[in-house]
């Protein structure tokens, strides 16, 4: 109950910034030899730090007989781990072991198997293999890990249009064959081509001159062309149809009150102002 209890406890997943732990399977099950790419995630930056077995010897008490338990290296020759376990003269029984290892990468680990050397036999073994993953690994991975630098931004590459090194635009140039040079590579203008040039400088020149006249007849002289050349009956004849606005609204009763106050106000002030020219006669 205490294997299954270490087992189950061996092969949780764990995690401490930035490392996370767990545990591979049974690597012995079904066969004494396996493949350690096999029972390994493939995952970068895993570090192998414990290994634990387990298993069954068979055999009489007077026979000799070793059992190795190891994992090859992956490069080169020899072993990147290996335990012996020295059954001779003893009868055969459980044995459980485990080892803690340094964080060695799992690059390094080869193949694994349990051989037996001797006589006898090795039964329901179990080999398991705990672990670490360095998430910062390679910290360009995780822009969370110390030492991550940001990326500087692709340069996108711009090709240029280069007119001169278009095949279609040099065959067209090639093609043309009526320019003529001298010894100078200056080309050599016709008189036909000349008299071309000439009038289309004379016809530059007059648009200059009048924009020039324009300018110096001012706004004002522009406003009267304007003006006569626009007719302004159009305006004067033209008409809005309103149609006809009609009152909404209507006194119930059309007689209305004379204000008495106010008709007492007003003949007060009447005897006021008959009183004070009265006075200015002297009356």
């Amino acid at each position: 109950m205490g294997w299954a209890l270490f087992l189950a406890l061996l092969a949780s997943s764990s995690s401490s910034e930035p490392f996370t732990y767990s545990a591979t399977g049974n690597a012995a099950h079904g066969a004494l030899n396996w493949s350690m790419g096999a029972i390994l995630p493939d995952i970068p930056g895993l570090d192998i730090n414990g290994l634990i077995y387990r298993y069954r010897t068979v055999k009489n008490t007077e026979d000799a007989m070793k059992v190795h338990v190891s994992n090859l290296k992956a490069q080169g020759g020899g072993y990147i781990f290996r335990e012996t376990d020295d059954w001779s003269g003893v009868p055969g029984n459980r044995i459980t072991k485990s080892f803690a290892l340094g964080n060695i990468p799992s690059a390094n680990w080869g193949n694994g198997s349990i051989s037996v050397e001797g006589t006898g036999s090795v039964e329901d073994a179990v080999v398991v293999y705990s672990y670490r993953v360095d998430a910062c690994y390679d910290p360009q991975l995780n822009p969370g890990c110390v030492g991550y630098v940001k990326p500087a931004p692709a340069v996108v590459e711009v090709e240029v249009y280069d007119a001169l090194e278009d095949d279609v635009v040099l065959v067209t140039l090639d093609s043309n064959t009526n320019f003529k040079y001298d010894q100078d590579g200056n080309r050599i203008v016709d008189d036909e081509e000349e008299e071309k040039e000439t009038r289309l400088e004379m016809g530059l020149t007059a648009s200059a001159n009048a924009l020039t006249m324009l300018r110096v007849e001012g706004q004002s002289a522009i406003i009267d062309a304007i003006n006569l050349n626009t007719s302004l009956a159009t305006y004067y004849n033209s008409s809005i149809n309103g149609g006809t606005y009609t009152e909404g609204y209507a006194l119930a009763d059309a007689t209305l009150p004379d204000n008495a106050r106010g008709l007492r106000n007003n003949l007060a002030q009447q005897l006021l102002h008959e009183e004070m020219v009265q006075m200015q006669y002297g009356e």
